[in-house]
């Protein structure tokens, strides 16, 4: 757990001063997990912090998640690419390509999880600082170890996400941050 702060840190102060401050945001998505197969069950919710910089087309993330499920809780250190599909005026439509790595706080140890995930969303830019987005897509998840503990170790899900996030550093408009 000390390494992934440690990670974290480190990450967030090496865009903090390698970059120009208008070109950074950081957000705080709220998260819905339904499954895919089994049943249709649900992979419960969750949080996700991140921190996000404008590049030459698109937009790197980073960011930790919390997420709480039935049988326990997962933690993750998520990266992602942000590519944007359309811009117009304070409305933009993107496809994030993300890579989770974590452990799930399962007992009686805890077992590494990853997953990879393709999201498009839909972006509302203020002509101040803040910003909202929506988005629908597919994750799969696997936990390698899991395999002693029940015969479910991978899966399928649909995550939902609604979040929202403000612009670092001086007021700038919507089209500052569409990297064309």
């Amino acid at each position: 757990m000390i390494m992934v702060k440690k990670t974290i840190f480190y990450i967030l102060f090496f865009f903090a001063i390698s970059t120009t401050i208008h070109a950074q945001q950081i957000g705080l998505n709220v998260l819905s997990f339904p499954g895919l197969g089994q049943g249709g069950f649900y992979g419960g919710g969750g949080f996700e912090l991140h921190y996000q910089h404008d590049i030459q087309r698109g937009r790197i993330r980073g960011g930790l998640e919390y997420r709480m499920i039935d049988w326990g809780n997962q933690m993750s250190l998520n990266v992602a690419y942000n590519h944007p599909y359309f811009v117009k005026n304070q409305f933009r439509i993107s496809g994030t390509t993300g890579f989770q790595l974590g452990v799930a706080l399962f007992r009686p140890k805890s077992l590494f999880a990853w997953g990879l995930e393709y999201l498009p969303e839909v972006e509302w830019q203020s002509n101040k600082r803040f910003f909202a987005h929506a988005g629908l897509g597919i994750r799969y998840s696997n936990s390698p170890k899991y395999k002693k503990y029940g015969p479910i170790n991978s899966v399928l899900e649909l995550p939902i996400k609604v979040g929202f996030g403000f612009r670092l550093g001086a007021k700038s408009n919507a089209k500052d941050s569409t990297n064309y």
